[in-house]
């Protein structure tokens, strides 16, 4: 099976890496060429927190340069979808499947406006991966990828299967999901609470916890994108505070998505997270105040540099 990674992203060198180690037919794929001749000389280097460096050497170019492929992995940010959408018709060959493992939601309609829906895959990656840099990242946990068709797709469940096995076979647990669109908005229902809150006091997740005020907020905010997607007629697992307080508890040390973009000056992904909750709310007729405020705070955030003190 040849595979493309298209994003060299923290979770994309990732997977890209851990691809080739396991011996797979995999380029990572990017669309800016001085980028690609910067990552082809030094590589991805994978650090661990137990002190481990490895450079792997992948295979990296654009596109057009990479072909058609039997697997496309979408590991882009949310913001960049659109984008990464125009090189699907050079990257998936008759009958190749692309795959998002990205986070909120909106992203599997923006790739479905450019190939359609009967091939697409979505899925849930639970991994700890930050980029330091161009093609650096330290792994910082192993966790479990969900994948699934969503509605619209005509992936056979014989395929979904073969995906997950690629995951496995490269070291990823990895598990088929027929419901995959409600366990994309069971992260939602997390990330809602955790990222804004800690990318707008600057605080790692475990944080949140120890600060009652905020708490009240983040589980305010995940309840809300839980009745949400109740409303439209998803069933979700548990107490949306008790799973808030338990992936709190367990990446305590980590500092989320959002606040790695917000420090380091880059788009956050709201629109994609309680955008979503805020938008889909509205058109089922349910207040989301709190996801509505969070999404103008990060807004005025990313527009708030040019006015910082200091």
């Amino acid at each position: 099976m040849k595979l493309a990674v298209l994003g060299p992203g923290a979770l994309g060198c990732l997977l890209a890496a851990l691809f080739r180690e396991a011996g797979a037919d995999v380029s990572l794929v990017d669309y800016r060429p001085d980028r690609v001749a910067r990552l082809r000389l030094r590589g991805i280097q994978v650090h661990t927190l137990e002190g481990v460096h490895q450079v792997v050497e992948v295979p990296i170019g654009l596109a057009p340069e990479v072909g058609p492929c039997d697997l496309t992995i979408v590991a882009v940010k949310a913001y960049q979808t659109e984008t990464a959408a125009r090189a699907l018709p050079d990257l998936m060959s008759q009958g190749g499947a692309a795959l998002t493992l990205q986070n909120g939601l909106g992203n599997l309609e923006a790739i479905a406006r450019t190939v359609g829906t009967h091939r697409l895959l979505a899925g849930v990656g639970l991994l700890g991966v930050t980029r330091q840099d161009e093609g650096r990242i330290i792994y910082a946990g192993r966790g479990v990828i969900y994948i699934g068709a969503p509605a619209g797709s005509q992936v056979s469940a014989i395929e979904v299967a073969a995906v997950a096995d690629l995951f496995r076979g490269a070291g990823l647990e990895c598990q088929p999901r027929e419901d995959i669109e409600a366990v994309l908005w069971e992260k939602l229902v997390i990330n809602v609470g955790i990222n804004p809150l800690t990318a707008l006091l600057r605080v790692p997740n475990g944080a949140l916890l120890k600060l009652p005020e905020a708490w009240e907020v983040a589980v305010a905010a995940a309840e809300e994108a839980q009745a949400v997607a109740q409303a439209a007629g998803l069933t979700l697992s548990g107490d949306p505070a008790a799973r808030l307080r338990q992936v709190c508890a367990d990446t305590a040390a980590n500092h989320s998505s959002m606040l790695q973009d917000i420090l380091a000056g880059r788009p956050t992904e709201i629109e994609a997270m309680n955008a979503q909750v805020a938008t889909r709310g509205r058109a089922l007729g349910l207040p989301t105040p709190v996801n509505e405020l969070l999404t103008l705070l990060l807004r005025a955030a990313a527009q708030s540099a040019p006015f910082t003190v200091g």
